[in-house]
Parts: C-alpha cells; structure tokens; sequence
C-alpha cells in the first residue's frame, strides 16, 4: 500500500461540503420536529441542576462511616402539607465492614433536627448533630459483620431556597402538592440516610401518612392504605436494592390510573412471560381532561422496545409508573419515575434509568455517563424502532444529539463532581455519553451491540449493584471479542473533543471501472481536543452520476488511525457511469466536525484548508493541498500591511502540513499569504498574549 503520503495527480477541483448547510426553512422545521419530540437529555439535566442551584450547606461528600454496609431503610413519616414540615422515624439496617465500628455517622442536613436516637428495643442513644452529620454512639464497638439496627426520630422543614430537594407548593385550583428529588447529594436535605450512590440497601419501605385528600407514590408495590380519621397511610415496600437518591416521596391531589405490561410473544420466547402493572399518578384537573397524558400512554409500548434493547426489566416483581411532579423534567425514581413536563423522549429516557443508574448505578458520580449517556441514546432508539410515533423525529433529534456532543468540554468520565451544574452538563454526559455509545454500535455491529447493552445490564458484578467505567468497557470487549482500549481512551476517560476530516480523491478508468486513491486528513481544528488521532473506521461512499441522477456505487469502511492516510481501492461500474465525487463518513456515525471537506480530483491551485489554532499563542499549523510539487513561498502581514514573517518551504503533491513559530508576534490580527507557481491562497488568524 503505498504510504501517507501517497502522491493523487489530476487537474480538475472541485470543492464538496458534506453535508450541505441546511436552510432556514430546514432549521424551523428541525426546530418545530424537536419540540415536538421533546428532549429526555434537557429534561432530566434541568431538574437535577436546579435541585442543586442553591448554594449548599454541606459537602458534595457523604460524610456517613464508610464502614457501615447499609441493608435496610424504613422511612416512617407524616407529611405536614400545611406547615411543609416532615417528621417522623427511619430505620436504619445494616452490617459493620472493613473495620470495628463505635460510632456510627449518618448523613443529615442541618436544618433537619434529629430528636431522638435508639435501638430497636427502644434504648436510648447518645447522638451529636454538627453540620451535616448525624453522630451514633453505639453501645460497643461493633466488630465486623456485627448488625446494628437504630431508630432516628427527627423533624424539620426541608431547605426550600431556590428550589431544593423535597419541595412543596400550591398548584391551580388551591391544591397542595410534595414531591423529593435528590440527586446527586439531597436526599440528606429531608431524610437521615448514608448519602452516597455507592451503598445500596438491600430493601426499602415507605409508610407516609397525609392528610386524606391526597395520595402518596413510592418505590416498589403499595401494601396498604389505611384511613386513620382525617389522615391516610400508605405503605410502600420494595425488596430490591437502591441507593438513597432514587427512594421518593410524591404527594398530591392524584388521580391513579392502573394498567399493565404484558411481554409480547417474541420477548416471552427470551425472556418468558411476564405481566406487571404500570401505576401512574396525575394531579387532578378538575376538568375533562383528567385523563392520562399521551406520552405517558406510550409506556407499554416503550417497555417492549427497551426491554428488546436492554433485556428484561429489572424490577419486574413490582411496578413501573409515573408521578406527577411540578418541575418541567424528568427524575428516574426507582420503579415510579417523577415526571413534570417533556415530550415522547422524556418518558423513553427515564424508564431507561431503570436499567441504567437503578439497577446499574454508577459506583461514583465520577461515572455518571453510564447513568444519563446511556438514557440519552435510549431515546434514539425508540424513535429508531417506532418511526411512526413521530415522523422524522429520529433524523431530528440524533442532529441535536451531535450538535450538543460537539460542544461538550473535557473528558466523558467526570474529573470533578463537586459542582452540580456541571457535572450534569447537558452536552457532555447526556449528549457526548449518547453519541458515544452511536458509535460503539457502528464499531462492533448492530447485533453485537445490543448484545453488549443486554449483558451490562445482566452482568452479575454490576445488576442490583454499582458499575464503573473499567467494568462496562470489559463487558464491551467480552461480548465483541475486541480490544476497545483506544476507543475508551479517546472517547470517554482521557480523549476531550472530537476530530475534524478532509480529504482528496481522484480516480482513473481500468477495465470494468476505476482505481480510486482517497487521502483521509484529521485535523485539530476543534480547539477543545487533546487527542493528535482518533483510531476509527471510516465509511467512505463513491458517488457516481448515472441516468441524470447521483447515486451510490461503491462503499468501503477503511481503519484510520493516521493524521494523513491515503487508501486505494477499484470501484466496478457498468459501461458509461462516470465517477463524480466521494462522501466521508455519509452517515455520520461518528461525532466530528459537521462538514467533510472532499477535494474531488487535485487542484491546480493551492487551497488552504486550515490555519490553527485559531486564535493562537505561539505556533500555527498550516494545512494546504498541492496539485504538484511547487516550492511555496508563506508570508504573514499585519493589519498595516507590513510583512513581519515569511517562511519558504518545498512541498510535494497531495495534502502538506506546515509548522509557523508566531510567538514573537504581538496580539492582534494578522493575514497569511500562501503562493505557488500555480497561484495563491490566502487566509487571517488571531494571536493572543
């Protein structure tokens, strides 16, 4: 094969942008698509933010013993909806791991008052309460695997500044609502728990009493509801493992509505028969429409396209549900997601949280991609398998999707997690982690890839339990039998941004069609990457003119892993079909620069495609095609006109790269002039000091 820099000679350019700049009228109707749609990504991110917008008055840490393997909570309170208060008690089970335990810390916001602490047996316990953390003198030292058991009665009024994590209000006509949502680090803000995503209790029970106007909706299966005078008590018990920030509370004037999932025959043959119940919760309207919203009356068909993705339901020995809530997002509480808002992708989002962030939960927030990445690329293939719910919409949002990843900053795996704004960028862990795994499925297959999704979420070392980054990324590879290294390393723990490609192509007739040489450049025009290569296979179409129509005649998916490589191969063609241009990764299955520039046949003329970076501090590389070998004269001029660098260099036929040290430049404005025998090109850039 001949090598890099492979010479392709001919005359003739022609200058390609793929794909085409859309039009206004295509952008308002993307625009209009999209609302339409919805956006389950925008929507669980706003909530999650704005939970968190408030300045806190605690660690993003839990400060609970991390010697303490929680098992069990129950959480046995009565909801003031007048005085907006909660008070109440809640067990607290567990095991002693690791290490010896005498004082066993839980997490509790301050403005939460901890009145009481004892055994089951109702012994007191002596207990501190500085800051956010809840102090536990036990008896003895317990040593490890020793069970402690202890009952905190507490009260208070949840912080509500901004928008807090258990919120309460008045909703039209006069009716009271409450509803939590904790994520990533509030669930302390109204209960005393071990706040970290990592300790999953093995169980969890519910017991809300309210006054009897209102409903209460909860993780697992509703055991009871029992009228106590003027107030209500529901019960709620779950028997599968959570983490604190996916147990809920929702309270308000509900109307319940009860239907079922029953798995349709194809699924049944993998997976065997099933039918659960869906229990919704809506406010009540008053009015006729007092019915359920139609997005939400897509849940049974939604289950069936992810349990076919994802494989079978996690928590299919309880429920799947909605409630209500007030904020315009989406919260994936275990088994009863809280919705406020949103279109057809919202809904298809969080029901995918089931699988990815209940059942498997990130082991820490650093790895909050394999919570929100993966719900995001649900919503794609929802729309991927029911394009007729919504014409049009795959095509819409998988363009948003793109747009959104390419402004993601840093790397997909979190470096901080204290800041909650950012750690639930839209762009970054929602859109990025989406398009990430878009192009896991183009790199292994489409089989191979849902076998890749089936299996994280069934593996034995993560399901009901916590995974990592390293764990899925093994999973990956076992399924697909490849090595993903450079792939995890560029997309997702070390690489940042994405690639930008060009390219030449020229052809000559051989018998029974042509030999095609394309040259495939990455450039570093996306400022935000510090990655020199991605390693990706590349699609590369031949386009070819025939019965006045283009079509296509020819594709091949060639591995690039070199800034300039030249590939060669033959196209066959019937008599008569003459070759017009090649389209680069046509289908845009991998995240990079929106537009491919294709130089179909060389210039005569040299063409500057890049000057970068751009602004710049102290170097500018140059990239630059050649229609023949030319010796190249560059020069640079400042805004007066003055010439202040020049650089002569000789540079071979094909695509050139040419380094240009400007450090000795002051900031402003400069115009580089670049000319061959051939001619000129000319472009500006920016130094910055």
């Amino acid at each position: 094969m001949p090598g890099p820099f492979a010479r392709v000679l001919c005359a003739t350019a022609l200058l390609l942008m793929v794909p085409a700049v859309a039009s206004h009228a295509q952008k308002k109707d993307a625009a209009q698509m999209l609302q339409l749609v919805g956006d389950g990504a925008a929507d669980c991110a706003r909530a999650k933010i704005a939970a968190a917008s408030r300045a806190p008055h605690h660690a993003a840490v839990s400060l609970a013993s991390a010697n303490f393997d929680v098992t069990y909570y129950h959480l046995d309170l009565f909801i003031g909806m007048d005085d907006d208060s909660i008070t109440g008690t809640v067990r607290v089970e567990g095991r002693v791991v690791n290490a010896a335990l005498s004082t066993l810390t839980l997490d509790l916001a301050p403005t939460m008052e901890a009145v009481a602490v004892t055994l089951p047996d109702d012994t007191p316990l002596a207990f501190t309460h500085p800051g956010a953390a809840l102090n536990i003198q036990l008896p003895s030292s317990q040593g490890v695997g020793s069970l402690v058991a202890v009952d905190i009665t507490y009260r208070g009024i949840p912080l509500t500044d901004g928008f807090g994590n258990f919120v309460f209000g008045t909703r039209s006509p006069g009716y009271r609502y409450g509803w939590s949502l904790s994520e990533p680090y509030g669930a302390r803000e109204w209960w005393p728990c071990k706040d970290h995503p990592s300790d999953k209790a093995d169980s969890v029970r519910v017991t809300v009493t309210v006054p009897s106007e209102y409903r209460v909706g909860s993780q697992g299966l509703l055991l009871s509801e029992n009228v106590n005078g003027p107030n209500t008590t529901y019960d709620w018990l779950s028997h599968y493992p959570i983490s604190s920030y996916l147990i809920s509370v929702s309270v308000g004037v509900y109307l319940r509505f009860q239907e079922s999932y029953t798995r349709p025959v194809a699924l049944e043959a993998e997976f065997g028969p099933l039918t659960m119940p869906l229990d919704h919760l809506r406010y009540r309207m008053d009015t006729a429409a007092d019915t359920l919203p139609a997005n939400w009356q897509l849940t049974p068909d939604m289950m069936e396209v992810e349990e076919d993705w994802f494989g079978p339901y996690p928590f299919a020995n309880e429920k799947y549900g909605h409630a209500q809530f007030t904020f315009f997002g989406g919260m994936e509480h275990q088994t009863m997601t809280s919705l406020g808002g949103g279109g057809t992708a919202t809904v298809a989002h969080e029901m995918a949280h089931q699988w990815y962030g209940d059942s498997v939960t990130p082991a820490s927030w650093r790895h909050l991609w394999l919570n929100e990445g993966f719900a995001t690329y649900s919503e794609l293939l929802y729309f991927e398998a029911r394009p007729g719910v919504i014409p049009g919409a795959y095509e819409a949002l998988l363009q948003s999707k793109l747009a959104s990843a390419r402004r993601a900053q840093g790397t997909l795996v979190l470096e901080d997690t204290t800041t909650v704004a950012s750690m639930f960028n839209g762009d970054r862990v929602y859109s990025k982690g989406g398009i990430v795994l878009y192009m896991l499925r183009y790199v292994v297959g489409d089989a191979t890839f849902k076998n890749i999704m089936r299996a994280w979420a069934d593996d034995p070392a993560v399901k009901y339990g916590t995974g990592t980054t390293a764990g899925f990324e093994r999973v990956a590879e076992q399924v697909s039998g490849q090595d993903l290294d450079a792939f995890f390393r560029e997309w997702v723990t070390q690489g940042t941004g994405y690639p930008t490609y060009s390219a030449t192509a020229s052809w000559k007739p051989i018998t029974g069609g042509y030999h095609l040489t394309v040259t495939l450049t990455q450039s570093q025009v996306a400022p935000q990457s510090n990655w020199s290569v991605f390693t990706m296979p590349v699609e590369i179409a031949v386009m070819a003119q025939s019965a006045g129509s283009l079509t296509e005649v020819h594709r091949a998916r060639v591995l690039n892993n070199q800034r300039l490589q030249t590939f060669e191969f033959d196209v066959n063609v019937a008599t008569g079909v003459s070759l017009t241009t090649v389209r680069i990764d046509p289908d845009q299955r991998i995240l990079r620069g929106a537009s491919i520039k294709v130089l179909t046949q060389v210039p005569a003329i040299p063409v500057l495609t890049a000057v970068a970076p751009n602004p710049s501090r102290n170097t500018i590389q140059l990239q630059y095609t050649l229609g023949s070998d030319s010796n190249v004269d560059i020069r640079i001029y400042d805004v007066a006109g003055r010439r202040v660098l020049s650089r002569k260099v000789s540079a071979a036929a094909g695509i050139q790269f040419t380094d240009i040290d400007v450090s000795s430049l002051a900031s402003g404005v400069y115009f580089l002039r670049m000319t061959t025998p051939k001619g000129e090109a000319k472009s500006k850039f920016v130094v910055v000091r």
